[in-house]
């Protein structure tokens, strides 16, 4: 996220603030309006109506995140050391690898560069709890896939990763390749 989006945060974040103080506000004067002895009901759900715009905002942004982020992607940025703990479990019980059925993967590659595929799994290797390299491939569906595939990710990996061909596999092939992850922090 760059500048644009942090003071857009910190904007909507003094505005919801806002909402809550005057929320807040109505329902403490609601509070001594019913201490004198009047109908206090008017600033009460006012005060209730104007906390639930922020309560909706926090809601729906939440839900909304939930129903778009991809579960089948793996995303795994490599510039820095990443900790085996720090990604999504995996169900599996493999000591020093994670092996998920994903179908896409999301590098960001150690030089900064950024590689995006579909694949058909991810294995992720780790040593003394640091991720070490990731590993995933894709099984071509037609005729001149797997040669396709093979310029496309050895040109947007560039010397960050290992790309292979295994022509034996399935009908047309299958193309694996592998990132390595500097572990030490």
């Amino acid at each position: 996220m760059g500048a644009g989006g942090a003071v857009l945060i910190i904007i909507v974040g003094a505005v919801l603030l806002g909402f809550v103080a005057l929320a807040v506000a109505l329902l403490v004067a609601a509070g001594v309006v019913r201490m004198s002895g009047r109908n206090p009901k008017p600033l009460a759900w006012t005060g209730v109506g104007v906390l639930a715009v922020p309560v909706l905002f926090v809601v729906t942004l939440v839900v909304f995140s939930q129903l778009t982020r991809d579960p089948g992607t793996i995303e795994i940025d490599l510039r820095e050391p990443v900790r085996l703990s720090s990604l999504p479990e995996d169900n599996e019980s493999y000591p020093g690898m994670r092996d998920y059925a994903s179908d896409r993967v999301d590098l960001v590659l150690p030089d900064g560069r950024r590689f995006e595929a579909e694949v058909d799994g991810v294995l992720v290797w780790s040593e003394d709890g640091y991720v070490t390299r990731v590993t995933f491939d894709r099984r071509a569906r037609k005729d001149g896939e797997t040669e396709s595939l093979t310029r496309e990710w050895e040109r947007e990996l560039g010397g960050a990763g290992t790309v292979e061909v295994d022509v034996n596999y399935s009908d047309h092939g299958r193309v694996r390749a592998a990132v390595l992850a500097d572990p030490t922090p």
